[in-house]
């Protein structure tokens, strides 16, 4: 099986841009609206890590380095190390002036040290992995909406 993954998603959120925006810039919350991200450690402004847990008996140790913040366009990206290798990204924009279409795209391969790269040997393991990642992301997206309606 490839290590390999890219994933690619579109969201709407009933929720002005800005806010949603805000929302996600302020990644030390995560844990408060997204259920799988079990927890969020800033190292300083830019670096931090993260332990991410959906519907698999499996939790992610992840690395992070933000590389971009721009609100100007909407965009913020971060590389990752860890379980997973390489990077993330949400890009906004608003859909009125109070919708908001999230973007998002994620490029990784799984870790060779870490539990992920030991699971990459299961036999239906991209599949699993692939409807793991859906669970978590609809959980996000409707996490991220209530939590910048109440900004």
């Amino acid at each position: 099986m490839t290590r390999h993954f890219r994933f690619a998603s579109s969201h709407r959120i009933a929720a002005p841009r800005e806010a949603v925006f805000e929302v996600l810039r302020d990644a030390e919350r995560w844990p408060q609206w997204w259920p799988q991200i079990r927890s969020v450690t800033p190292y300083d402004d830019t670096h931090g890590r993260t332990e991410i847990r959906s519907m698999l008996p499996l939790t992610l140790h992840l690395e992070l380095a933000t590389e971009l913040v721009d609100a100007e366009s909407g965009v913020l990206r971060a590389q990752l190390t860890g379980d997973l290798v390489g990077w993330s990204q949400f890009a906004l924009r608003a859909d009125g002036p109070d919708r908001t279409v999230l973007d998002y795209t994620q490029e990784v391969d799984l870790g060779i040290r870490g539990l992920a790269g030991r699971v990459a040997a299961w036999p239906i393991a991209r599949p699993v992995l692939l409807a793991n990642h859906a669970v978590m992301m609809r959980a996000g997206m409707r996490g991220v909406e209530r939590a910048a309606l109440e900004r």
